[in-house]
Protein backbone atom coordinates (compact mmCIF):
# COMPACT_ATOMS: atom_id res chain seq x y z
CA UNK A 1 0.00 0.00 0.00
CA UNK A 2 2.83 2.18 1.27
CA UNK A 3 4.89 1.68 -2.57
CA UNK A 4 1.29 2.56 -4.43
CA UNK A 5 0.91 6.02 -2.83
CA UNK A 6 4.65 6.81 -3.10
CA UNK A 7 3.99 6.13 -7.32
CA UNK A 8 0.81 8.21 -6.58
CA UNK A 9 2.25 10.96 -5.20
CA UNK A 10 5.39 10.58 -7.86
CA UNK A 11 3.05 10.64 -10.58
CA UNK A 12 1.42 13.93 -9.72
CA UNK A 13 4.14 15.86 -8.64
CA UNK A 14 5.75 15.25 -12.46
CA UNK A 15 2.05 16.27 -13.76
CA UNK A 16 2.06 19.36 -11.67
CA UNK A 17 5.51 20.40 -13.32
CA UNK A 18 4.70 19.42 -16.41
CA UNK A 19 1.61 21.87 -16.35
CA UNK A 20 3.85 24.34 -14.50
CA UNK A 21 6.07 24.75 -17.94
CA UNK A 22 2.98 24.75 -20.16
CA UNK A 23 0.71 27.48 -20.20
CA UNK A 24 -2.98 28.06 -22.41
CA UNK A 25 -4.39 31.64 -22.19
CA UNK A 26 -7.76 32.26 -23.34
CA UNK A 27 -8.40 36.32 -24.24
CA UNK A 28 -10.17 38.97 -26.23
CA UNK A 29 -11.14 42.30 -26.60
CA UNK A 30 -14.56 43.80 -27.26
CA UNK A 31 -15.34 47.87 -28.69
CA UNK A 32 -18.33 49.14 -29.73
CA UNK A 33 -18.91 52.38 -30.38
CA UNK A 34 -22.56 54.46 -31.57
CA UNK A 35 -21.81 57.57 -33.57
CA UNK A 36 -22.12 59.10 -37.02
CA UNK A 37 -19.61 58.33 -40.20
CA UNK A 38 -19.78 61.21 -43.34
CA UNK A 39 -18.35 59.10 -46.15
CA UNK A 40 -18.18 61.71 -49.23
CA UNK A 41 -22.12 63.31 -49.57
CA UNK A 42 -23.45 60.07 -47.38
CA UNK A 43 -23.33 60.53 -43.65
CA UNK A 44 -25.02 57.78 -41.12
CA UNK A 45 -26.00 57.08 -37.70
CA UNK A 46 -24.27 53.76 -36.94
CA UNK A 47 -23.36 51.24 -34.01
CA UNK A 48 -20.13 50.22 -34.86
CA UNK A 49 -17.37 47.64 -33.97
CA UNK A 50 -13.82 49.01 -33.34
CA UNK A 51 -13.83 52.35 -32.58
CA UNK A 52 -10.03 52.11 -30.63
CA UNK A 53 -9.17 48.66 -31.75
CA UNK A 54 -10.86 45.77 -33.60
CA UNK A 55 -12.90 43.31 -31.23
CA UNK A 56 -11.05 39.84 -31.04
CA UNK A 57 -10.69 36.55 -28.95
CA UNK A 58 -7.77 34.08 -29.20
CA UNK A 59 -6.06 31.61 -27.92
CA UNK A 60 -2.27 31.88 -26.98
CA UNK A 61 0.17 28.91 -25.53
CA UNK A 62 3.94 28.48 -24.23
CA UNK A 63 5.77 25.36 -23.21
CA UNK A 64 8.85 25.74 -21.24
CA UNK A 65 11.47 23.10 -23.34
CA UNK A 66 14.52 24.06 -21.08
CA UNK A 67 17.37 25.86 -21.56
CA UNK A 68 15.59 29.13 -22.26
CA UNK A 69 14.20 27.45 -25.48
CA UNK A 70 10.07 27.88 -25.55
CA UNK A 71 7.54 26.77 -28.14
CA UNK A 72 4.57 29.23 -28.59
CA UNK A 73 1.78 29.56 -30.61
CA UNK A 74 -1.06 31.83 -31.17
CA UNK A 75 -4.88 31.51 -32.84
CA UNK A 76 -6.55 34.48 -33.13
CA UNK A 77 -10.08 35.58 -34.70
CA UNK A 78 -11.71 39.21 -35.64
CA UNK A 79 -15.24 39.76 -35.41
CA UNK A 80 -17.85 42.59 -35.32
CA UNK A 81 -19.50 43.11 -32.23
CA UNK A 82 -22.04 45.43 -33.81
CA UNK A 83 -23.43 41.76 -36.10
CA UNK A 84 -21.57 39.28 -34.28
CA UNK A 85 -20.42 37.94 -37.79
CA UNK A 86 -16.55 37.33 -38.40
CA UNK A 87 -14.73 40.20 -39.28
CA UNK A 88 -13.71 40.09 -43.12
CA UNK A 89 -9.76 40.60 -44.09
CA UNK A 90 -8.67 40.92 -47.97
CA UNK A 91 -6.17 38.79 -49.07
CA UNK A 92 -2.96 40.97 -50.04
CA UNK A 93 -2.72 39.03 -53.08
CA UNK A 94 -6.11 38.53 -54.93
CA UNK A 95 -7.85 41.24 -52.82
CA UNK A 96 -10.93 39.09 -52.11
CA UNK A 97 -12.44 39.32 -48.49
CA UNK A 98 -11.93 36.32 -46.35
CA UNK A 99 -13.66 35.28 -43.23
CA UNK A 100 -11.35 32.93 -42.16
CA UNK A 101 -11.83 31.51 -38.73
CA UNK A 102 -8.37 32.56 -37.65
CA UNK A 103 -8.76 35.75 -39.85
CA UNK A 104 -6.07 37.56 -37.48
CA UNK A 105 -3.30 35.53 -36.63
CA UNK A 106 -2.21 31.75 -36.38
CA UNK A 107 1.23 30.88 -35.82
CA UNK A 108 3.45 28.91 -34.63
CA UNK A 109 7.22 29.66 -33.42
CA UNK A 110 10.34 28.60 -30.70
CA UNK A 111 12.08 32.02 -28.51
CA UNK A 112 15.06 31.64 -26.70
CA UNK A 113 18.01 33.49 -26.22
CA UNK A 114 18.32 34.22 -30.15
CA UNK A 115 14.99 35.85 -30.27
CA UNK A 116 11.36 34.87 -32.14
CA UNK A 117 11.15 32.52 -35.37
CA UNK A 118 7.44 32.64 -36.17
CA UNK A 119 5.77 30.77 -39.08
CA UNK A 120 2.27 31.16 -40.08
CA UNK A 121 -0.17 34.62 -40.58
CA UNK A 122 1.26 37.24 -38.07
CA UNK A 123 1.63 41.12 -37.86
CA UNK A 124 3.90 42.49 -40.49
CA UNK A 125 6.95 44.39 -38.59
CA UNK A 126 5.96 47.59 -40.22
CA UNK A 127 2.59 46.97 -38.63
CA UNK A 128 4.09 46.16 -35.14
CA UNK A 129 5.92 50.07 -34.64
CA UNK A 130 3.55 52.23 -37.16
CA UNK A 131 1.19 53.11 -34.75
CA UNK A 132 3.90 54.47 -31.70
CA UNK A 133 4.11 57.75 -33.10
CA UNK A 134 0.15 57.93 -33.68
CA UNK A 135 -2.02 60.45 -31.91
CA UNK A 136 -6.04 59.40 -31.38
CA UNK A 137 -5.03 56.30 -29.65
CA UNK A 138 -3.85 55.50 -32.71
CA UNK A 139 -7.44 54.33 -33.49
CA UNK A 140 -9.24 52.32 -36.31
CA UNK A 141 -11.43 55.71 -36.59
CA UNK A 142 -10.05 58.72 -34.70
CA UNK A 143 -6.54 59.07 -35.56
CA UNK A 144 -5.25 61.64 -37.13
CA UNK A 145 -4.01 59.77 -40.50
CA UNK A 146 -7.71 58.14 -40.96
CA UNK A 147 -8.35 58.13 -44.44
CA UNK A 148 -5.13 60.64 -44.87
CA UNK A 149 -2.04 58.76 -45.16
CA UNK A 150 -1.51 56.43 -48.24
CA UNK A 151 0.23 54.33 -45.74
CA UNK A 152 -2.44 53.40 -44.07
CA UNK A 153 -3.80 50.69 -46.91
CA UNK A 154 -0.59 48.41 -46.50
CA UNK A 155 -1.32 44.27 -45.94
CA UNK A 156 -0.75 44.21 -42.24
CA UNK A 157 -1.63 40.52 -42.11
CA UNK A 158 -0.48 38.68 -45.23
CA UNK A 159 -0.07 34.97 -43.84
CA UNK A 160 2.17 32.51 -45.01
CA UNK A 161 4.70 34.39 -43.92
CA UNK A 162 8.62 33.52 -41.94
CA UNK A 163 8.92 35.91 -38.80
CA UNK A 164 11.99 36.75 -36.91
CA UNK A 165 13.31 39.07 -34.10
CA UNK A 166 15.89 39.73 -32.36
CA UNK A 167 16.35 39.89 -28.54
CA UNK A 168 16.47 43.64 -26.93
CA UNK A 169 20.04 45.18 -26.69
CA UNK A 170 19.77 47.93 -24.19
CA UNK A 171 16.53 49.72 -25.68
CA UNK A 172 17.58 48.37 -29.22
CA UNK A 173 15.79 45.68 -31.56
CA UNK A 174 14.87 45.03 -34.93
CA UNK A 175 12.53 42.37 -36.71
CA UNK A 176 12.03 40.99 -40.41
CA UNK A 177 9.02 38.97 -42.22
CA UNK A 178 8.65 37.59 -46.09
CA UNK A 179 5.43 36.67 -46.82
CA UNK A 180 4.93 34.03 -50.33
CA UNK A 181 2.32 34.90 -52.27
CA UNK A 182 1.87 31.21 -53.41
CA UNK A 183 0.30 32.48 -56.46
CA UNK A 184 2.86 31.44 -59.10
CA UNK A 185 1.48 30.11 -62.61
CA UNK A 186 2.84 29.47 -65.47
CA UNK A 187 3.01 32.40 -66.93
CA UNK A 188 3.23 34.75 -64.12
CA UNK A 189 5.66 34.97 -60.75
CA UNK A 190 4.20 34.55 -57.39
CA UNK A 191 3.93 38.12 -55.50
CA UNK A 192 5.25 38.21 -52.02
CA UNK A 193 5.61 40.67 -49.14
CA UNK A 194 8.76 41.61 -47.06
CA UNK A 195 9.01 43.91 -44.19
CA UNK A 196 11.32 45.23 -41.30
CA UNK A 197 11.85 47.23 -38.76
CA UNK A 198 14.57 48.64 -36.06
CA UNK A 199 13.31 49.79 -32.72
CA UNK A 200 14.38 51.57 -29.89
CA UNK A 201 12.62 52.14 -26.71
CA UNK A 202 14.16 53.51 -23.26
CA UNK A 203 12.75 55.65 -21.06
CA UNK A 204 10.90 58.14 -22.00
CA UNK A 205 11.87 58.03 -25.23
CA UNK A 206 10.93 55.55 -28.25
CA UNK A 207 11.31 55.36 -31.97
CA UNK A 208 11.36 52.94 -34.92
CA UNK A 209 12.28 53.05 -38.56
CA UNK A 210 10.28 50.67 -40.85
CA UNK A 211 10.40 49.27 -44.41
CA UNK A 212 7.36 47.30 -46.26
CA UNK A 213 7.39 46.61 -49.97
CA UNK A 214 4.77 43.93 -51.40
CA UNK A 215 2.92 42.93 -54.69
CA UNK A 216 0.15 41.08 -55.51
CA UNK A 217 1.94 39.20 -58.26
CA UNK A 218 5.44 38.98 -59.78
CA UNK A 219 4.08 40.96 -62.73
CA UNK A 220 3.10 44.22 -61.07
CA UNK A 221 6.11 47.25 -59.98
CA UNK A 222 6.18 46.64 -55.97
CA UNK A 223 4.34 49.17 -53.46
CA UNK A 224 7.07 50.63 -50.96
CA UNK A 225 6.42 52.11 -47.69
CA UNK A 226 8.80 53.88 -45.53
CA UNK A 227 8.30 55.15 -42.18
CA UNK A 228 9.75 56.73 -39.20
CA UNK A 229 8.53 57.69 -36.20
CA UNK A 230 8.79 58.63 -32.58
CA UNK A 231 7.47 59.84 -29.04
CA UNK A 232 8.67 61.23 -26.21
CA UNK A 233 7.32 61.66 -22.74
CA UNK A 234 7.97 64.58 -20.75
CA UNK A 235 5.50 63.56 -18.04
CA UNK A 236 2.97 66.13 -18.50
CA UNK A 237 2.73 65.27 -21.85
CA UNK A 238 3.43 63.27 -24.32
CA UNK A 239 4.70 64.26 -27.97
CA UNK A 240 4.00 61.92 -30.94
CA UNK A 241 5.24 62.35 -34.48
CA UNK A 242 5.92 60.33 -37.75
CA UNK A 243 7.09 60.95 -41.46
CA UNK A 244 6.43 58.49 -44.09
CA UNK A 245 6.89 57.93 -47.79
CA UNK A 246 4.66 55.70 -50.18
CA UNK A 247 5.87 54.45 -53.61
CA UNK A 248 3.17 53.42 -56.76
CA UNK A 249 0.40 53.09 -54.07
CA UNK A 250 -3.53 55.02 -54.75
CA UNK A 251 -5.35 57.04 -52.24
CA UNK A 252 -7.07 55.59 -49.27
CA UNK A 253 -10.63 56.62 -50.27
CA UNK A 254 -10.73 56.86 -53.85
CA UNK A 255 -8.95 55.47 -56.95
CA UNK A 256 -6.86 57.50 -57.84
CA UNK A 257 -3.39 56.55 -58.87
CA UNK A 258 0.04 58.06 -57.05
CA UNK A 259 3.74 57.95 -58.21
CA UNK A 260 4.84 59.04 -54.83
CA UNK A 261 3.52 60.04 -51.76
CA UNK A 262 4.74 62.24 -48.61
CA UNK A 263 3.11 62.24 -45.44
CA UNK A 264 3.38 63.24 -41.87
CA UNK A 265 1.76 63.50 -38.29
CA UNK A 266 2.32 65.13 -34.92
CA UNK A 267 0.22 65.07 -31.99
CA UNK A 268 0.44 64.40 -28.46
CA UNK A 269 -1.38 62.64 -25.36
CA UNK A 270 -2.40 64.09 -22.31
CA UNK A 271 -2.85 62.74 -19.46
CA UNK A 272 -5.42 65.15 -17.54
CA UNK A 273 -5.79 62.59 -14.53
CA UNK A 274 -4.53 58.90 -13.20
CA UNK A 275 -7.80 57.59 -15.43
CA UNK A 276 -8.54 60.55 -18.55
CA UNK A 277 -6.22 61.00 -21.17
CA UNK A 278 -6.72 63.23 -24.49
CA UNK A 279 -4.88 62.66 -27.54
CA UNK A 280 -5.16 64.45 -30.58
CA UNK A 281 -2.98 65.78 -33.77
CA UNK A 282 -2.77 66.72 -37.08
CA UNK A 283 -2.28 64.47 -40.11
CA UNK A 284 -0.76 65.28 -44.08
CA UNK A 285 -0.62 63.57 -47.46
CA UNK A 286 1.25 64.81 -50.43
CA UNK A 287 1.04 62.62 -53.42
CA UNK A 288 2.73 63.33 -57.32
CA UNK A 289 0.53 61.16 -59.46
CA UNK A 290 1.23 60.74 -63.05
CA UNK A 291 2.34 63.27 -65.42
CA UNK A 292 -0.13 65.89 -66.68
CA UNK A 293 -1.93 65.07 -64.00
CA UNK A 294 -2.81 67.23 -60.17
CA UNK A 295 -1.20 66.71 -57.15
CA UNK A 296 -3.83 65.04 -54.38
CA UNK A 297 -3.57 66.91 -51.03
CA UNK A 298 -4.99 65.49 -47.52
CA UNK A 299 -5.05 66.85 -44.47
CA UNK A 300 -7.11 65.71 -41.27
CA UNK A 301 -7.23 66.04 -37.06
CA UNK A 302 -8.51 63.72 -34.87
CA UNK A 303 -9.16 64.13 -31.23
CA UNK A 304 -10.66 61.65 -28.55
CA UNK A 305 -10.99 61.01 -24.87
CA UNK A 306 -10.18 57.40 -23.14
CA UNK A 307 -11.71 57.37 -19.33
CA UNK A 308 -10.25 54.17 -17.18
CA UNK A 309 -13.34 52.41 -15.53
CA UNK A 310 -10.95 50.05 -14.41
CA UNK A 311 -8.03 48.36 -16.00
CA UNK A 312 -10.36 46.24 -18.24
CA UNK A 313 -12.83 48.59 -19.07
CA UNK A 314 -12.71 52.28 -20.95
CA UNK A 315 -14.89 55.05 -22.24
CA UNK A 316 -13.81 56.38 -24.74
CA UNK A 317 -14.94 59.69 -27.25
CA UNK A 318 -13.57 60.99 -30.40
CA UNK A 319 -13.69 62.89 -33.31
CA UNK A 320 -11.73 62.43 -36.74
CA UNK A 321 -12.10 64.40 -40.06
CA UNK A 322 -10.53 63.71 -43.46
CA UNK A 323 -10.41 66.51 -46.25
CA UNK A 324 -9.38 65.59 -50.37
CA UNK A 325 -8.25 68.00 -52.78
CA UNK A 326 -7.14 67.97 -56.50
CA UNK A 327 -7.09 70.46 -59.28
CA UNK A 328 -10.35 70.19 -61.00
CA UNK A 329 -11.51 67.42 -59.30
CA UNK A 330 -14.31 68.22 -56.56
CA UNK A 331 -12.92 68.06 -52.90
CA UNK A 332 -14.26 65.13 -50.66
CA UNK A 333 -14.65 64.69 -47.28
CA UNK A 334 -14.88 61.97 -44.55
CA UNK A 335 -15.91 62.64 -41.03
CA UNK A 336 -16.57 60.33 -37.72
CA UNK A 337 -18.02 61.14 -34.23
CA UNK A 338 -18.66 58.52 -31.40
CA UNK A 339 -18.56 57.23 -28.23
CA UNK A 340 -17.73 54.09 -27.36
CA UNK A 341 -17.27 50.72 -24.72
CA UNK A 342 -14.11 48.71 -24.60
CA UNK A 343 -13.52 45.94 -22.67
CA UNK A 344 -10.43 43.51 -22.70
CA UNK A 345 -10.66 39.74 -21.35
Amino acid sequence: MMKKSLVAVAVMAVSGMASAQSTVTIYGLIDAYFGSVKSGTLTQTVVNSGGLQSSRFGFKGTEDLGGGLKANFVLEAGFNVDTGASRAYDNPYTNAATTAMFGRQTFVGLSGGFGEVKLGKMWTPFDEVKGSGAAGFDANVFAPATNVWSSNSYSDLPGNAIYYSTPNFSGFSAAVMHSFGENKTATVGAGSISSMNVAYSAGPLAAALSYQTQKSTGAVAATKYTQLNGSYDLGVVKLLGAYGTTKNQSSPVTTLAQEKTKEYQLGLDFPVSSTFTLSGGYARSKGTRAAGASELKRTGYGIAGLYAMSKRTNLYAGYQNAKETAAGLADRKDSTVGVGVRHTF
